[in-house]
């Protein structure tokens, strides 16, 4: 079973990537130029890796780094589709 703790920590993560994700990818569409969706992309695929090592830095050796990343991939999907429903797209779209 899914104890509510790990629920709240899975979220917490979601929010943590989908911030930090999105000044990744603002970053990205400064310097590159590239697609909003695609920065997005790219932004929380660079702060899964990132994320995951700073959070394992914290727990003192008692996490691994797999499992931390897996941790944070998971906030990464759930962080992308928070920005991607939350995004100002093309208003000529039908």
């Amino acid at each position: 079973m899914i104890s509510p703790g790990f629920i709240a920590e899975l979220l917490g993560v979601a929010f943590f990537m989908a911030l930090t994700g999105a000044l990744v990818a603002w970053l990205l569409r400064k310097v590159m130029g590239i697609g909003l969706v695609t920065s997005y992309a790219l932004g929380i695929t660079a702060m899964t890796f990132a994320g995951a090592a700073l959070y394992i830095s914290s727990q003192d050796g008692a996490v691994d780094y797999l499992t931390a990343w897996i941790k944070y991939a998971i906030g990464g999907v759930v962080g992308f589709a928070i920005l991607y429903a939350t995004s100002r797209r093309s208003a000529n779209k039908a």
